[in-house]
């Protein structure tokens, strides 16, 4: 791996103007056969730091925005890492395209409030960080430790994993279907299923599709193994080559969505599955594909030897392609499949469709053409059917709330924080799940729900929808909801839909939406991903029996387990020691007093062994509020656990607070692994001052500069207008930020006040050294006017 650094060279200032960009070249690749299907490694993690300096942010209108741009020379997509992220409720973190394509955009603590998480995959060699705030940080709002370069189409170098080429390969690319209507919606539903969370034994490409207009994925369970590794499963829509055959690019508008919850499942034992065993995994997603690439209907109707079928995968990682067999080459009654039906690592989970009808009728899950009893085979939908029936769409008439459309401030400060005196809207969303019938005349009661706290003024307590088509969502009219001046900082606003109705009868099921007026901030109060190994101030406590690397907690994976976590993480595994275990892994005091909210998360991964007696995981808490003794906020034994976990301790939080991972077990059980720990703590909810536009304590009407955060007022040069918001530094009075004032800032850039040279109108941002964000603000305003400032100024 190589870095690229710039140098400061103070006769080409004008160049530093640009954006600054940190290069990391250089890729590693690996690979893993997992439990004998076909998974296709992606990538791996590589070092790269980014600290945002928000005092290089360059105003937009009433905001401030700060960008970087990653860039990975080769790379064919881009991942990149974010750690600790913690915004206010006004601000937003976009992700983008080097051409400006947005990705995907955060808010608060980003998808489902973890804090730590890696984004979805960028297209192409760059992608674009991009935060658009108003008031100022006490501390970092997040930064960036490692990113992942993509190799070319989406996979690393060939892992050695079972394929099935019987033959010449069979492979055409989807694209050559676009005019077959039947078979092109299948492709359009179809999907890429990449695991990658910084760790090239867990980073793997698979296949499979959307089943439901709820928008539901089916994949093989090898492929998705767990809900820790939903965490870090992205779902690829719309990725193949734009020409027939004939080594045409790759599509660059591709679409991912992230997985939510991994809702039913069945693990791989044998490749010949047998219900029970039928390596299958459904999973929901965060956003709405369904909306605009479809969904597949699977068929049970029965197979019959000999039957044509075509498969629509990722092949060795490349985009969709699809290959097709027939005749003596498919039984269709164990459904095993060779010859011209090719696959290779990769294909895992793709969809098996029927020639004839081109309905789904199986799943692929493993490969093989040299013995004819391990042909490439597959799971027969007749026997997925009664597991996925409840996540697909009904024969009946079903009508269900739909997630809203996203809050919108129609009349107020803009700043994105719902406040007393606002008014902002919604559009409420149904759902048609019925496979054939449509729904006639749907409407919904809007009305405040009883929880709700905050006086508010509903424009309308109807929402009618009309026609909803079989399987599609309709979207009704807006909603507005107008806040009250009385309106108290904190106050619930909380509207919900219920119930249901049609011509087809009444439903239930209930649409929420609910927002607090003003914004909750946290502080972060501990943060620890062990990447530096298990902190000094932390103790390891072994209470267990024997000795050797895996006797208690620690970050070096003794197993080497293929976890879906961004090594190193702590863990304690009984499966590579002898003896009993009874293990604690324990904070050091934290002082969490003066905060009305205290949190606790972690991600885990409990890997429990049915044939054990006593292995167990506890969460506790200890503090003044305990009496001293250690309480227990969460527990797992009897069965696998994994995933985020967030729990209030506000109770028994105070100065004194200590936390415990405690795992018992042994000899020869499993594992508990434990990740990105976070302890947050909330001073309650805060509403923006009145007239004070930037937050920093000082109204507007006296403020030397009311769009840009600047508590100390300073404004050295006495015109009016604050050094923050002040890039006109030479003195001539033209109210004009020119060349004149770039040759000043290169002769003063880099000073102190010990300097002959020292300039302090050119500190714009009070902070005794003329350096990068000064030069910032100056690349902001060069060759406009500074300010705005407060009133009177020299410049008005």
């Amino acid at each position: 791996m190589s870095h690229i650094s710039y140098s400061l060279k103070y006769g080409r200032v004008l160049t530093l103007l640009a954006a600054l960009l940190v290069v990391n070249t250089g890729l590693a690749a690996g690979g893993k056969q997992l439990a004998g299907g076909n998974s296709q490694v992606v990538g791996t993690a590589q070092p790269y730091s980014i600290q945002p300096d928000l005092k290089t942010s360059r105003r937009q209108g009433e905001d401030r925005v700060w960008s970087q741009t990653v860039l990975l020379p080769g790379a064919s997509f881009i991942k990149i890492h974010l750690v600790n992220v913690n915004l206010k409720m006004a601000d937003r973190l976009v992700l983008r395209t080097h051409k400006g394509r947005v990705i995907e955009s955060f808010t608060s603590r980003g998808p489902k409030e973890r804090g730590s998480f890696w984004t979805l995959s960028v297209p192409g060699d760059s992608a674009v960080l991009e935060l658009v705030f108003r008031g100022a940080y006490k501390q970092d709002p997040f930064s960036v430790d490692k990113v992942i370069a993509g190799n070319p189409v989406m996979r690393a170098a060939d892992s050695g994993t079972t394929r099935s080429l019987c033959g010449a390969p069979d492979f055409e690319d989807v694209i050559c279907y676009q005019g077959d209507a039947e078979k092109w919606a299948n492709v359009q539903a179809s999907v890429g299923v990449m695991s990658v969370g910084g760790n090239v034994e867990t980073a793997i490409y698979c296949s499979g599709s959307n089943i439901s207009p709820a928008n539901h994925i089916l994949t093989n369970n090898h492929c998705l193994t767990s809900q820790a590794q939903c965490t870090n499963t992205e779902f690829i829509f719309r990725h193949y080559r734009t020409g027939c055959n004939d080594g045409s690019p790759l599509t660059q508008d591709w679409v991912s969505f992230r997985c939510d919850e991994l809702l039913v499942s069945q693990p791989l034992v044998d490749c010949d599955a047998v219900p029970g065993e039928l390596d299958f995994s459904l999973a929901s997603v965060i956003g709405e594909p369904t909306a605009e690439f479809g969904y597949i209907q699977p068929d049970t109707t029965p197979l019959v030897d000999g039957e044509a079928l075509y498969i629509v995968q990722h092949p060795d990682g490349r985009p969709h392609e699809i290959t097709h067999g027939s005749d003596t080459d498919v039984d269709g009654t164990v459904l095993r499949y060779w010859n011209t039906l090719d696959t290779e690592s990769g294909s895992s989970g793709s969809p098996i469709f029927r020639e004839s009808d081109d309905r789904l009728v199986g799943l692929h899950h493993c490969g093989g053409c040299a013995v004819p009893e391990q042909r490439n085979r597959g799971m027969l939908m007749t026997d997925l059917q009664p597991l996925l029936a409840p996540y697909l769409c009904s024969e009946q008439d079903e009508l269900l709330p739909a997630a809203p459309g996203p809050l919108t401030e129609t009349i107020g400060n803009g700043n994105g924080v719902p406040e007393a005196g606002e008014t902002w809207s919604f559009i409420p969303r149904l759902l048609n799940a019925n496979c054939s019938g449509a729904i006639t005349n749907a409407q919904g009661t809007i009305e405040l729900a009883a929880d709700n706290e905050a006086p508010v003024t509903l424009s309308t307590n109807t929402a009618v929808f009309g026609n909803v088509a079989a399987g599609a969502t309709a979207d009704g009219p807006t909603v507005n909801f107008s806040i009250d001046n009385a309106a108290q900082c904190g106050d619930l606003i909380s509207i919900e839909m219920n119930p249901l109705a049609s011509d087809q009868g009444q439903f239930p099921g209930e649409l929420q939406v609910a927002v607090n007026v003003g914004t909750e901030n946290f502080d972060t109060l501990l943060f620890e991903d062990f990447d530096s190994g298990i902190p000094a101030d932390w103790s390891v406590v072994d209470q267990g029996t024997g000795s050797g690397p895996a006797q208690t907690w620690s970050v070096d994976n003794p197993g080497s387990r293929s976890l879906p976590f961004v090594p190193p993480f702590a863990i304690v595994d009984s499966d590579l020691h002898d003896g009993l275990m009874d293990e604690e892994l324990r904070t050091p005091v934290i002082d969490a007093s003066g905060y009305q909210r205290v949190v606790l998360q972690f991600t885990h991964d409990f890997n429990w062994y049915s044939q054990g007696g006593i292995e167990s995981a506890s969460v506790d808490v200890r503090s003044t509020a305990t009496l001293g003794g250690w309480l227990n906020v969460a527990g797992y034994a009897g069965a696998d656990e994994s995933g985020t976990v967030v729990i209030d301790i506000t109770q028994w939080a105070g100065a004194d607070l200590e936390l415990r991972f405690r795992y018992v077990g042994g000899p020869f059980d499993w594992w508990w692994a434990i990740d990105d720990i976070y302890l947050l703590g909330s001073t309650g909810f805060d509403c923006p001052t009145p007239g004070d536009t930037d937050s920093d304590g000082v109204l507007d009407g006296a403020d030397n500069c009311p769009e840009r955060a600047n508590p100390s007022q300073a404004d050295t040069d006495t015109d009016g207008i604050g050094n923050a918001c002040d890039a006109d530094i030479d003195g001539s009075g033209n109210c004009l930020v020119d060349l004149q004032d770039l040759a000043v800032m290169r002769t003063v850039f880099l000073t102190t006040p010990a300097s002959p040279a020292w300039n302090p109108d050119a500190d714009f941002d009070d902070n005794g050294v003329v350096e990068l964000p000064d030069l910032a603000l100056l690349r902001s305003q060069f060759l406009s006017v500074p300010g705005p400032g407060g009133t009177p100024n020299d410049c008005q």
